[in-house]
């Protein structure tokens, strides 16, 4: 029970430290950022945990999406697997490992760029 306590603390500390960050509300300004999918978009029957059925079926609607739009869609082949956000090999996604994918994701990609 502690470790589990541990983790979804980390998970909205790391949260809370990406959407204070003066960096992202750039990012947000100039049209980047906002293209990250939230846990709602991939969480297809809304019961709070997202499978990997669901992972996989909202994946392939965002690229398909996507593509039809034009856009680019580099870095593709470095996406994440479902496994490598289900952090507690449990089978399925909670909100609390989805956004300390996301915030890790985020904070590797400013990085890069600065």
């Amino acid at each position: 029970m502690k470790d589990i306590i541990v983790s979804v603390m980390v998970a909205i500390l790391a949260v809370a430290v990406v959407w204070s960050s003066p960096s992202l509300a750039e990012e947000v300004k100039k049209g980047r950022g906002m293209n990250m999918p939230t846990f709602a978009d991939f969480d297809l029957n809304g019961d709070g945990k997202m499978t990997e059925d669901e992972f996989n079926k909202a994946r392939s609607e965002r690229i398909a999406k996507r593509a039809k739009e034009g856009r680019k869609m580099k870095n593709l082949a470095n996406a994440p697997s479902f496994g490598d956000i289900d952090t507690d090999d449990d089978g399925s996604v909670s909100p609390e490992e989805f956004a300390a994918h996301q915030a890790e994701h985020h904070s590797k990609m400013h990085k890069k760029k600065h």
